[in-house]
């Protein structure tokens, strides 16, 4: 039967509720973006994960006459010019009562890369994999501050490892995303080469500097060694004098 907590206006509150009332529907939903790192996150650096005015999720497109059901039954109402236009990619629901905004991405997150989480909602009950939370920040083309303190928060409180697990961020993972597709690992590099910098300049104790610089330099390391496939070394070939990521209009990167 469908969850009927009260609405509230605190966001992990709130997406704990989605998640409920999903669970009870027999509907996949994980969550996503800046919220799905602060329930990862409890270190120093993660002080300064901040006020959320929209919660994203990610879903399967099977499931989408399920996932409005859901919605429904919470109070939520579709955006449907959206749902219309976008539907088969991602859906968007608004609490009028409460101001709340949900986008639903379904199959893959699409933004300046695309990720296919679909065969992966199983390592969490809650967010997409830890890893692939780490990934959707690392694959920002333009990676701003407060991008950059969520990838600090998450390798804070994370190990690296070589397998899937909740709380490990797995090298593998991370390569072979990297090893299909050129321009992909190309952001990638190109992050946690900036992220190392940020590294250095940041206001970090010695030993924080020392762990961060670690994990990334490995991180990058692990990358660049993984056998390439043949469809990445065709594009190589290009390079970056044609565009290697999707423009992402202002307004569409919520989950960032």
């Amino acid at each position: 039967m469908i969850n009927t907590d009260a609405k509230t206006l605190d966001p992990v509150e709130e997406a704990k509720r989605i998640l409920r009332a999903a669970q009870d529907e027999r509907t996949t939903l994980r969550l996503i973006g800046g919220l799905a790192i602060r329930f990862h996150c409890h270190g120093r650096h993660s002080m300064h994960l901040r006020a959320y005015r929209d919660i994203d999720l990610f879903g399967f497109e099977k499931e989408s006459e399920r996932i409005f059901s859901v919605f429904r039954k919470l109070g939520y109402s579709s955006n449907d010019v959206y749902n219309a236009i976008y539907g088969r990619t991602r859906l968007q629901f608004i609490d009028h009562e409460t101001s709340w905004e949900v986008d639903v991405f379904l199959d893959r997150f699409r933004m300046e890369h695309v990720l296919d989480f679909r065969e992966r909602l199983q390592l969490d009950a809650v967010t997409i994999p830890v890893t692939d939370l780490l990934l959707t920040k690392l694959l920002i083309f333009k990676l701003n501050a407060k991008d950059a303190k969520d990838v600090v928060a998450l390798l804070e409180d994370h190990q690296i490892g070589y397998v899937d697990d909740q709380e490990t961020l797995n090298l593998n993972r991370m390569a072979q995303a990297s090893a299909r597709d050129w321009g992909l690992c190309k952001t990638l590099n190109d992050n946690l080469e900036t992220m190392i910098n940020f590294a250095e300049i940041g206001e970090f104790t010695p030993l924080e500097k020392r762990d961060l610089t670690q994990k990334l330099t490995m991180i990058r390391v692990y990358v660049q060694a993984q056998r390439k496939t043949l469809r990445w070394k065709l594009r190589s070939l290009l390079g970056d004098k044609v565009a290697w990521y999707d423009d992402v209009e202002v307004g569409e990167g919520e989950a960032h």
